[in-house]
């Protein structure tokens, strides 16, 4: 029997790697097969109460897929994924959450096997993964189901990236022809692919080094030719979002939120990202948006961001440093908040990519540091091991949060730094879902208190007023909302369900105003249909 050579080794060595990689993250993961659907938080709308999507992969449902705007989104192969579990395993949330803890190791294990492959250092790219892996900033993209598309994409954006490195070194219409159909697929699984090919433009830089045979302009110049039609298709999937989301209303008008403002939130939000990526403390699923963020926030942010880049540009010769850290910058660039959506500040899941970035320019520039000491190396080798660990332990934790509405909006209400009505009406809406009415109603009334001037908050309580059959203490509480919303939907409910109160009270004159209301809005409102004919009723039976 022959010795092994000493090529073998290193053959197998990666290998090895990745699949203790994908042991791990599957194992850390391995929880979320017991939690619930967020049926309070996207999950409802993405999967549970979609008729296209609970009624599984079939032509009509992959036509919506491709045309529908819903969500405010544009992301069929998102839809599709969806379709394909349930048509495979019904409404079964071990089935889904299984299948995103399935992408994440995918992506583990690709991120692991590019970086790898492209620097030939192999633990530190090891070292990479395995914390990008068990970071818990990413509990909320793996552990929530309606978070499929940022899985989706990432993993097809690292695709993209693996087809790109083949093309470098192949060459030809076959290897292009791959990366151009996997970045189409991240586009078709989330808008926030859309600067990849100006990242594989800072991938020339380093690690791939294609910037040293030709003059500055002609080299920078042949780069980018080659990926004009990327670029085109980011061009087409931008458009495409702002389409959707403008056509959902979720886009922020300038008016309510300033671009003054909107820089200052960005510049402030950068390095919140950094510290929740540096110390992940107070997770949370929801960080509030800052309509007047602090000045002193403001200067003092700018002056670590401005700091961090001129020390990533003075070390010219540490390539990775620059490129790690505006990897990290222009990844974020699509949901900074300079086109704000939805009232959220900052989200865990949208560090899901920049965080590699992030963590390439500490590893590779920690690690650079050692290598010529072995001692220190062995030192930096026990740490990284160390922070994991930490890391691993702080997902547990925080992943047991996830594990249903109440618990997920209970944690929530704890990281908040300081009161919010919107994180009250959250919670208030998880614990009148479990049935805890009680408990929802206090958490309503401090909505209320906070933010006297929502709708979301009177219509709850006077839901509940109607149901305790406290019809006049409901009637004052639906007229609030009134006064407060420009939601349709929320006017009907309103009418509707003030007119059945004036119902039960037999103030059948008032029922009978607020049923004419609701029907010269929506002549086709069943459930006024219903309570004028109740009306009729009450009035011919006395």
């Amino acid at each position: 029997m022959e010795s092994p050579t000493p090529a073998q080794p290193s053959r197998t060595q990666p290998i090895l790697l990745g699949a203790a990689l994908v042991a791990a993250t599957v194992l850390l993961y391995l929880p979320v097969v017991h939690h619930d659907f967020l049926r309070l938080w996207d999950d409802d709308a993405y999967v549970t109460e979609n008729i296209h999507v609970r009624t599984g992969l079939t032509l009509a449902n992959a036509r919506w897929a491709f045309t529908s705007f819903e969500q405010s989104n544009w992301h069929p192969l998102t839809w599709l994924s969806y379709m394909i579990d349930c048509q495979l395993f019904g409404l079964n949330s071990a089935a889904q959450h299984s299948e995103n803890v399935v992408w994440h190791a995918a992506n583990v294990l690709l991120l692991f096997w590019i970086l790898q492959r492209v620097t030939g250092a192999v633990w530190r790219s090891f070292a990479v993964a395995a914390i990008w892996a068990m970071h818990p900033v990413n509990v909320e993209t793996v552990a929530w189901v309606a978070q499929r598309k940022s899985l989706l994409s990432a993993f097809f954006s690292l695709l993209t990236v693996a087809a790109y490195g083949w093309y470098v070194r192949r060459r030809g219409w076959k290897p292009y022809a791959v990366m151009v159909t996997a970045f189409a697929m991240a586009l078709l699984s989330k808008a926030m692919a859309v600067s990849l090919p100006v990242l594989l433009l800072l991938f020339d830089y380093w690690p791939l080094q294609r910037l040293e045979d030709a003059s500055f302009s002609r080299r920078w110049s042949r780069l980018f030719v080659e990926k004009i039609p990327l670029f085109l298709m980011s061009a087409a999937s931008s458009l495409l979002t702002e389409v959707a989301q403008r056509s959902g209303g979720s886009v922020m008008q300038l008016a309510l939120l300033p671009l003054p403002t909107r820089i200052e939130n960005a510049i402030v939000s950068y390095t919140a990202y950094i510290g929740k990526i540096v110390w992940p403390a107070r997770l949370s699923t929801y960080y509030p948006l800052q309509f007047s963020p602090l000045i002193a926030d403001v200067i003092a942010s700018a002056i670590v961001l401005l700091a961090i880049t001129a020390f990533a540009f003075y070390f010219r010769r540490a390539r990775y440093l620059a490129v790690g850290w505006i990897f990290f910058l222009l990844t974020l660039v699509p949901v900074i908040g300079i086109v704000q959506v939805g009232f959220q500040g900052m989200a865990d899941r949208y560090a899901y990519i920049p965080s590699i970035g992030l963590l390439v320019a500490v590893i590779w520039g920690v690690a650079s540091l050692a290598e010529n000491v072995r001692s220190l190396r062995v030192a930096l080798a026990f740490a990284a091991v160390c922070v994991t660990i930490g890391l691993s332990i702080a997902t547990v934790r925080y992943l047991a949060c996830w594990r249903n509405s109440v618990t997920l909006f209970a944690q929530v209400r704890a990281a908040s730094s300081q009161p919010d009505f919107w994180v009250e009406q959250l919670y208030g809406n998880a614990l009148y879902s479990a049935g805890r009415v009680d408990e929802a109603l206090d958490h309503y009334e401090q909505s209320c208190t906070l933010q006297p001037r929502t709708e979301y908050c009177h219509y709850n309580i006077a839901h509940i007023f109607l149901d305790r059959r406290q019809f006049r203490e409901a009637i004052s509480e639906y007229q609030l909302a009134l006064r407060y919303t420009a939601s349709r939907d929320i006017v009907l409910l309103c009418l509707d369900e003030s007119g059945e109160a004036w119902l039960q009270l037999g103030d059948y004159d008032a029922a009978e105003q607020a049923v004419v209301r609701a029907l010269t809005i929506d002549p086709s409102n069943e459930t006024a249909l219903r309570l004028r004919q109740q009306i009729l009723n009450r009035k011919a039976g006395n």
